[in-house]
């Protein structure tokens, strides 16, 4: 069996591959990923909740019968009134 600090010597006077040198951005670009992706995750389920609450709201809060006027009325000029009368 080899000895640890033969093992440990070896490889510090191996040079470290390349792609070590990247692994920190890597790193710090996968956690801004996952910061977007969690905002973007907590975005939509605020959204759900708070449509899920109006939904629920709006259905169970009593509400005045349907109207059919319209908004500012009727112009005396207009055919429909011309016909109707």
């Amino acid at each position: 069996m080899a000895d640890i600090d033969d093992l440990l010597g070896a490889l510090a006077t191996k040079v470290p591959p390349p792609a070590l040198a990247a692994l920190e951005s890597e790193v710090f670009q996968g956690l801004a990923r996952h910061r977007e992706q969690t905002t973007a995750r907590r975005g939509m389920v605020l959204a759900v909740a708070a449509a899920a609450v109006v939904g629920i709201v709006g259905s169970v809060a009593p509400s005045a019968p349907a109207q059919a006027e319209p908004l500012f009325g009727v112009p005396q000029g207009a055919p429909s009134h011309l016909l109707a009368d």
